[in-house]
């Protein structure tokens, strides 16, 4: 197992945004799994930092478990209660899943993204053509709000700091070794919380085909579990898709790809992907053992709480590279494996390929470079508190007129070969 070594700009920028996030469990768990990917760490758990053991431990239900003492649904039953995605095992937690597949399929999520934030994407493109400067912290906050905001069926007029208030809110409460919430942050959680679930249970209540909630009713699915799929949804999404995009521009950036000649080759697909495997916003995800369970050699006995450590694991291939292809135990890992793979993952995908390939046509044309980051602290999703872009050449300048039709002369001798 090789250790992680930050070997570029955009790895260590990535260790700083975690480290900045979490300064003090980032260079425990650095140096805990520094020699081995599977690892008992005392008042934490079991960390496991290697892909193909973290798909095993996400895979295996029989002996890994997302509810009871220890695991991330524990943490959100007093919170949410007992029927929600994220506390649910076994028979109706597959059935719950399937009653929402044709919800979620990459096609209905695509609609209902564009729909919501179609604006705010082409209003930041229409600033960074005008040689203005975007801070993409604002924008991938902006649209995640949204667009979350679409699919629980808020008022579009209601101002995405509503949503994003809210999110800042309940990340405050959790820490890296929160196991339970007290009843005050109970208290908090769900007064956070409900402008989320109130707007859902109005849509679930009209019943309208035009709205997601409005379609789970129509399905038959309960009130009481849409106005949990809602928060859940909103719970796991908004945070980590408002911290993706603005990495894997900072990645793009240190990478050298923001310049017209080199960003006119980029595939948008490939370029998230590989984004996404860099930053992986949810670092780690949560399991209690039932039953007694080998994982790479370490004997794991029941009740043990695993901390399967996504960022760690996916990021040991090496550094940013658009051109990599991810398979086996490596695939889309970011978003989990197995019957608790992410949910909303068409979701996400949806919003970061819409983000990125609005970044990518402007430095296809113009080239663009940052202007300013700063990471954020002590914040539950490592991220930047800022990351400004702006276009490196203004509209007429005749040097990015030249390497714009420099790219696309090599692109049709490209094809031509």
């Amino acid at each position: 197992m090789r250790a992680l070594r930050p070997t570029d700009a955009g790895s260590r920028w990535e260790s700083r945004l975690v480290r900045s996030a979490h300064p003090v469990v980032a260079r425990v768990v650095d140096a805990a799994v520094s020699g081995r990917a599977v690892v008992r760490l005392p008042g934490v758990g079991v960390l496991v930092a290697d892909a193909s053991a973290a798909r095993r431990v996400l895979t295996d239900t029989e002996s890994f478990v997302k509810n009871g003492p220890g695991s991330s649904g524990a943490l959100w039953t007093p919170v949410l209660g007992e029927r929600v995605l994220l506390n649910m095992e076994g028979t109706e937690h597959r059935a719950l899943r399937r009653s929402l597949a044709d919800l979620f399929s990459p096609k209905a999520v695509r609609e209902v993204h564009e729909a919501a934030t179609g604006p705010l994407v082409a209003r930041a493109r229409q600033r960074l053509e005008r040689g203005d400067e975007v801070d993409v912290v604002e924008l991938a906050r902006a649209v995640s709000a949204s667009t979350i905001g679409a699919v629980v069926g808020l008022d579009p007029a209601t101002p995405p700091s509503v949503l994003l208030d809210a999110g800042d809110a309940i990340e405050s409460t959790v820490r890296w070794r929160t196991r339970t919430f007290d009843a005050d942050d109970v208290v908090r959680a769900r007064a956070s919380l409900a402008v989320v679930q109130d707007a859902a249970e109005a849509a679930h209540v009209e019943g309208s085909s035009s709205t997601v909630m409005g379609r789970l009713a129509r399905q038959g699915v309960s009130l009481a579990d849409a106005r949990a799929l809602a928060a859940a949804l909103f719970l796991t999404g908004t945070g980590t898709v408002s911290s993706a995009l603005p990495r894997i521009a900072g990645q793009l950036a240190d990478a050298g790809l923001l310049a017209p000649s080199t960003a006119s080759r980029c595939d948008v697909g490939a370029v998230v992907a590989e984004g996404l495997r860099m930053t992986t916003p949810s670092l780690a995800t949560l399991r209690r053992c039932a039953t007694d369970a080998d994982v790479d050699g370490l004997r794991v006995r029941a009740g043990e709480r695993v901390v399967v450590l996504l960022w760690w694991a996916t990021r040991r291939e090496g550094g940013f590279d658009p051109g990599r292809r991810t398979e086996g135990d490596l695939r889309h890992l970011w978003f989990g494996a197995g019957p608790h793979f992410c949910l909303g993952a068409p979701l996400a995908l949806a919003e970061l390929t819409s983000m990125t390939g609005m970044l990518l046509d402007v430095a296809s044309d113009r080239g663009l470079v940052v202007t300013g980051r700063r990471a954020a602290r002590r914040v539950l999703v490592p991220r930047y508190a800022e990351l400004r872009l702006r276009a490196a050449a203004p509209a007429g300048d005749a040097r990015a007129d030249t390497a714009r039709r420099g790219a696309a002369a090599r692109q049709v001798a490209g094809a031509a070969t």
